[in-house]
């Protein structure tokens, strides 16, 4: 039975690190990976309190094991070894599922000589020690218990994994898993580099192929195939996993590998042998996760991104990707004072909502045009809670900007608040990004451009142009100036909707210091411009839609410079109209309307 002697008070679990294992990512299969695996470790502690009869607040629908985020609030005194022991079985059992197969099907190299592993240590310190686990007992609201949650997580118990060898590609940080890993009694003094490249090489090449053969057999209208088309395919669907120029660490590859139809069935198949699970129904949503992996990322109809350094193809097009992530804004305060019944019911919304996205983007009887995410090959993947993330792109030819800009014009209105309204607004960084931009650092973009737009003031969309050299620009904007027709009302001066033309004008006024400088700076310059190319009785610059309104929850329009706190603490103290007389105020105007135009050029201008 539970220990709900004290119904009253809570568990609170959750994992770390998310952000990074997300990020270390070169491929679309690796996100796929990373989010497969993060909502199958919040399953796993899930079912196990489920299964002991605890009330489950947050998250809602644990019987969707896909998009489960990873804080878990439980209702009653869940025991911290049961919760760690499930979370630890399901992750050794992913980690150790990928190591059986390999060595089982891996048994003699491509010159038909025996591997001989000796990595077996290497992949039990990672089943061991890759993840942080924390757990707190004692909120008296789920609430409480998550605050608390949240101060244990400053107080860090990592352990480290010392390793040998050439360090992976992807992240620099671990070693490169092959079968000679960790063979104790190598001299340092008499290292080959050139000897363990070459046997690296050949590993990933053979992993690679028969990952290829695997799927083809896995499929019987494939398996009935010519030895010779099979062979040739082989190869083809092995690089959709694994690239053989890759070189990836032991986590890596069980991102890489989870996502092969073969290995995710066999691992939910260990996975329920070793629970010895007495009510086989509960373990149906795992299943139906193992499902959407096998239809989702199959290498013959999976639509992958080519981020490689080295192409096979110097003639190969390449083109710019849009990148969205996206987070509701005040979670936390909303739920504050909520019951824990109504916090279920928003965790429940919430996980309806992401699930509902997710499959009519995927889903194989609506058109392109009924999808909600514009471009052919677009997807979503992830949306637990309300947090998100999404691709924008077509496989074989350039999306364009102006499709993903109208896509977020309406984003709040028809995406977040379909189909019910939710009680909390949404911020999204977007990031339009070059096509020879490591997909980490594109993820890495999207994440700060999601943290500018809560900085900016939250219920706003940040845009960023990330350029192949590193560099780029950003602009945020509260989504009502967006869905008034803001990109729509733009004007030049032959009446048309050539953005060169503001552009162009923005840059000389800036070399000619025209904006100001100094304690000489001025908004009558960014305003007269404005109403130039968005009509003249436009007043969007006007000072009553500078801030957001004074309280939280009221129904009035944030303003575009965001909080008057995020320039001054103590703004209580200082009369507005003084306020707006600030040269950083001043400056916060000009830089808006300088962006705009920057970024309204680049989301307007052909990219093929």
């Amino acid at each position: 039975m539970p220990d709900l002697s004290d119904a009253s008070s809570y568990t609170a679990i959750t994992f770390a690190p998310i952000q990074g294992f997300i990020e270390n990512s070169r491929k679309l299969r690796d996100l796929y990976g990373s989010s497969y695996l993060l909502s199958f470790l919040s399953w796993s502690v899930c079912h196990a309190a489920d299964a002991k009869g605890f009330p489950i607040i947050s998250p809602a629908l644990i019987n969707v094991a896909q998009g489960l985020p990873n804080v878990i609030i439980i209702q009653g005194k869940f025991d911290q070894d049961e919760a760690r022991n499930a979370f630890n079985q399901a992750w050794k059992c992913a980690v150790e599922t990928c190591r059986l197969w390999i060595e089982r099907e891996l048994e003699v190299d491509l010159n038909g000589k025996r591997w001989h592993y000796h990595w077996e240590r290497e992949w039990s310190l990672w089943a061991n020690y890759a993840w942080e686990f924390f757990y707190i007992y004692g909120g008296k609201t789920p609430t409480e218990a998550k605050d608390k949650l949240t101060e244990k997580k400053r107080s860090r118990n990592w352990t480290g994994i010392n390793w040998t060898g050439e360090s992976s590609t992807l992240s620099g940080g671990d070693a490169i898993a092959y079968p000679e890993l960790g063979r104790a009694g190598i001299d340092p003094r008499r290292y080959n580099y050139q000897e363990q490249k070459t046997k690296v090489e050949l590993f990933h090449q053979q992993l690679s192929q028969t990952l290829g053969m695997a799927f083809i057999n896995s499929i019987p209208e494939l398996s009935k195939k010519p030895e010779s088309w099979k062979a040739e395919k082989s190869v083809e669907y092995g690089e959709s996993f694994i690239d053989p120029r890759e070189e990836l660490s032991i986590p890596e590859l069980v991102k890489r590998m989870i996502t092969h139809n073969v290995i995710a069935e066999e691992m939910g198949c260990n996975l329920q042998q070793q629970l010895s699970e007495t009510q086989p129904e509960k373990l149906a949503e795992l299943q139906k996760l193992i499902i959407a992996i096998q239809n989702d990322l199959k290498p013959d109809s999976f639509k992958e991104l080519n981020r490689l350094k080295r192409k096979r193809n110097p003639n190969e097009p390449e083109y710019w990707t849009g990148w969205f992530q996206g987070d509701g804004d005040g979670a936390g305060n909303y739920l504050k004072d909520l019951p824990p019944q109504q916090i279920n019911e928003f965790s429940q919304i919430m996980r309806d909502w992401g699930k509902t996205l997710v499959d009519r983007q995927n889903s194989k009887t609506l058109t392109a045009a009924d999808k909600p995410l514009p471009g052919r090959d677009s997807r979503i993947v992830y949306a637990g809670g309300d947090d998100f993330l999404g691709v924008l792109f077509n496989a074989n030819e350039q999306i364009k900007t102006t499709d993903c800009s109208n896509f977020f014009t309406r984003f709040k209105t028809h995406i977040w608040n379909q189909p019910v309204h939710k009680p909390i607004s949404v911020s999204v960084g977007f990031v339009w990004a070059g096509a020879k931009v490591p997909q980490r650092e594109v993820l890495q973009h999207c994440h700060e451009a999601e943290k500018v737009a809560k900085q900016k003031g939250r219920d706003r969309i940040n845009f960023r142009i990330l350029f192949n050299s590193g560099t780029y620009l950003e602009w945020a904007c509260p989504w009502w100036v967006l869905e008034n027709g803001l990109f729509e009302e733009y004007r030049d001066r032959e009446g048309n909707q050539k953005w060169v033309h503001l552009y162009n004008d923005v840059a000389v006024l800036e070399s000619r210091h025209a904006f100001g400088n100094g304690n000489n700076i001025t908004v009558e310059v960014a305003k007269t411009l404005f109403k130039a190319y968005f009509g003249e009785e436009n007043g969007l610059l006007n000072e009553e839609n500078w801030w957001n309104p004074e309280e939280p929850k009221s129904a009035a329009k944030v303003g575009i410079l965001g909080s008057r706190q995020s320039f001054d603490s103590d703004y209580k103290t200082i009369p507005i109209a003084e306020f707006n007389q600030r040269l950083d105020v001043r400056q916060a105007i000009n830089d808006w309307m300088i962006n705009l135009a920057k970024i309204g050029f680049h989301l307007h201008r052909d990219w093929s």
